[in-house]
């Protein structure tokens, strides 16, 4: 039972406290709503509840149109602060730097325009000025058109926006931060929002390419211009586009990623298995072989991923059934990689010296495997039926802060700690 079921029922005789209870955070109230109801099917009050929202439903297509017109104020406006600026500031220095803060910061305005939230908002500027500020002074030697960065600059780069990540979290959450249920709903709309920025972004090529051919044949090639500025400008804005579509379209209750996931986990476990097999095999070593290295971190990545998408959206009242055993079995084949990943990332730190790179990888992989275990050992519970699946969510959730803190250290403090070099 969630945090938020047992609130609705403690207050089903306070209608007062129902209410504030609904306004603090309105979707994991409408998502506990049927949990209370199964428990309290009597209450007059959960029967009010139930109809009320029902009714706001109904109505909810009416608030379309201006939802849509925030949501294109803000693609226009992060489109704009990503392209416009690099025409004069050079785009092998302002992308790098600037144009995933936008993005991130773009996202974070479209909740706080349908939530206003003061101190978020105040919080949200601050963060933005010492952000611009910090990749703006990051150094880097530009030879010709061509920027180059070190590989410590590098790795602050890539993290900074995952750090950033943290706060667009807060903004999505609201007042139901602390709520490990609600924080994987967070988890839910990552996904969520990677698959539908990919359909749309897929949309958006097709539709880019017919515009070029239309214009080839009456002889106008129109692809050097069109592509880094029209092109650019667009994908910069999809991600706004793709979360409208989650939030006020979907009403946020798609569930794509976690159903593709939960389709593709034994797959995955067949592919991965057989590459694993076939790699040993063929005498690849990651621990020699930098490029198996890179490549065995990318599949750790993507199938920790697969199995937390499997997870996220697993119906808690269910039995445990056939792929229950089949993610366990993935998250265990997860494992095995870290543990490869880890030992080869050592054993190049003790032969080859300290590196940003290697630094880095390290301390994702055992934070990484450290979340494995965790998420191991509970799921072994859950198919023992020894625990809950309310369980499971609180070790998705309440580990999400250690991967924004650690991509905050690699961001601020790496570079500082190798000289940035």
């Amino acid at each position: 039972m969630t945090t938020t079921t047992s609130l609705i029922l403690d207050r089903l005789d306070d209608p007062e406290e129902l209410e504030a209870l609904y306004r603090q955070d309105p979707e994991a109230f409408r998502e506990s709503l049927d949990e209370a109801f199964h428990a309290a099917h009597d209450s007059m009050a959960l029967r009010v509840w139930s109809a009320r929202l029902k009714h706001d439903e109904a109505v909810l297509g009416a608030k379309h149109g201006t939802n849509l017109w925030y949501a294109l104020g803000i693609c226009v406006a992060v489109g704009a602060l990503v392209r416009l600026p690099a025409t004069w500031l050079g785009v092998g220095w302002y992308y790098p730097r600037l144009a995933p803060l936008w993005i991130i910061l773009g996202l974070a305005g479209y909740f706080l325009v349908r939530r206003p939230d003061r101190a978020l908002l105040m919080a949200g500027v601050s963060l933005a000025v010492v952000a611009v500020g910090y990749v703006s002074l990051l150094p880097a030697t530009r030879l010709g058109e061509d920027w180059y960065y070190t590989d410590s600059v590098v790795m602050a780069l890539i993290h900074l926006p995952l750090a950033l990540w943290a706060y667009l979290g807060l903004v999505f959450l609201g007042d139901s931060w602390r709520d490990a249920h609600s924080r994987v709903r967070f988890v839910r709309y990552n996904g969520e929002l990677i698959i539908l920025t990919s359909l749309v972004g897929l949309a958006g090529m097709v539709l880019s390419g017919m515009t070029v051919l239309l214009f080839e044949s009456i002889d106008l090639d129109i692809a050097d211009w069109y592509f880094p500025n029209v092109g650019i400008f667009c994908a910069a804005a999809v991600p706004v586009g793709a979360t409208y579509l989650f939030d006020a379209v979907f009403n946020r209750r798609t569930a794509i990623a976690s159903v593709l996931a939960r389709v593709f986990a034994p797959l995955f476990l067949v592919m991965v298995v057989i590459y694993l097999i076939v790699t040993f095999v063929e005498g690849e070593n990651p621990f020699i072989d930098r490029d198996s290295l890179v490549t065995f971190n990318g599949l750790l990545l993507l199938v920790l991923g697969i199995s937390v998408f499997s997870l996220v959206e697993r119906n808690g009242e269910s039995d445990v059934g056939l792929i229950d055993y089949v993610t366990l079995a993935l998250v265990g084949v997860t494992l095995l990689i870290d543990a490869i990943a880890l030992s080869a990332i050592l054993f190049r730190l003790v032969s080859f010296g300290f590196t940003p790179n290697r630094v880095t990888v390290l301390g994702a992989n055992v934070i990484v495997l450290v979340h494995l275990v965790w998420i191991c050992v509970t799921y072994i519970g859950l198919v023992r039926r020894k625990a809950g699946f309310a369980a499971m969510d609180r070790v998705i959730a309440n580990y999400l802060p250690v991967y924004a803190a650690w991509a905050a250290i690699v961001a601020f403090l790496l570079p500082v700690v190798f000289g940035f070099e």
